[in-house]
Formats: C-alpha cells, structure tokens, sequence
C-alpha cells in the first residue's frame, strides 16, 4: 500500500511538471512581435527582455516618488536582478525623493565591481540632486552586504555629504531578495 502511494505520488507530481512545461510553451509562443511590414512573428528572448526594460522604465518613470523602502526595493530589484554581472547603480532624487534620473555608474564582475565615488558625485552635481539611492546586485544570490560593501557606502556618504547630497539607502539585490543598508543600521 505504501509502496502505491509513493508511485502515485510520483505519478501526480510528473504529470505536474509535465503541465507546468506546457503552461511556459504556451507563455512563450503568445508573446509575438510586429515588424517593419506590419506582420507578427514570435518575440525572441532579446526582444521580450527588451520590451521588459521599457516596460520597467514605463512604470517607474521620471518623477516617481521613492516614499518607501518598498518602492525603492521593487524598482531596484526590477532594474538589477538577473544581472550576470555585479552592476553599480544609482537613483538620483530631488528634496521631495522624485527621481529625477537612474543609471547604472560601473559594471563589474561576477564577484564585485569598482565604484569610484568622484564618479558618483561627479553624476549627483550633473542631476542637481539633493540625494541619492545607491544599489548593486550580487549575482551570487548571497544577501549579506561584505566588508566592501559597507565601507564604499560610508565612503560615499561622507563624500556625498560634502556636496550636501544625502544618500538614503544602498540597497543589494540577491535574486529576488532585496537588502538595505540604512535598515541594517549601516547609515
């Protein structure tokens, strides 16, 4: 009897990974593309990630208010997971935390990435922001800020401070996980 129920188990269980393939082929092959001529064919993976970046762009556009760590987290995770490599990014704020522009300040490797804070301070003036969030990815998956990352983000705040522009967060983006530094106590 025992042995029964593990084989229907198992039965159960293949027929469900089975479905879930089906569900993804039947995503995928709905996701479609017009060109030039005006036809449609199946999107490639570079076009759905494409159209997913302006998507992201469209929903957090310039002037998105950043009130919370939860709208932060999400936009920052939006922008930075999934990366196979560590990205250096910044969101640059107004007094009333508007965003008034993102970029991506340095690329890195799989294991870390150079971040030069005359680089940021230099973007910060350009923007005239009165502050800042800072994020990066870990492409590891592994949540915990290093040494490194705790001394570049005291580093830039004192730095930042020094042209009266106040860094809010550094957040680090570990797949879906997202962690902040301010909450940690790290500002």
């Amino acid at each position: 009897m025992s042995q029964q129920n593990v084989n229907t188990t198992a039965s159960e269980s293949e027929e469900s990974s089975l479905q879930t393939v089906r569900d993804n082929v039947r995503f995928f092959s709905r996701l479609h593309v017009r060109d030039a001529q005006g036809n449609y064919a199946m999107a490639t993976d570079s076009q759905i990630l494409a159209e997913a970046e302006l998507a992201i762009d469209y929903r957090y556009p310039t002037g998105t208010v950043f009130k919370s760590w939860d709208v932060s987290g999400a936009f920052f995770r939006a922008k930075l997971a999934g990366r196979e490599r560590e990205v250096f990014a910044v969101a640059f704020l107004n007094k009333q935390h508007q965003m008034l522009a993102y970029e991506d300040i340095s690329y890195g490797s799989i294991a870390n990435v150079e971040i030069h804070p005359r680089e940021v301070v230099r973007r910060a003036l350009e923007h005239n922001a009165a502050a800042v969030i800072l994020g990066h990815n870990h492409p590891s998956f592994s949540s915990e800020p290093s040494r490194a990352d705790i001394t570049i983000t005291s580093r830039l705040r004192q730095v930042l401070e020094g042209v009266s522009v106040r860094v809010i967060d550094h957040l680090i983006v570990a797949g879906n996980e997202v962690v902040s530094l301010a909450e940690r106590g790290h500002l």
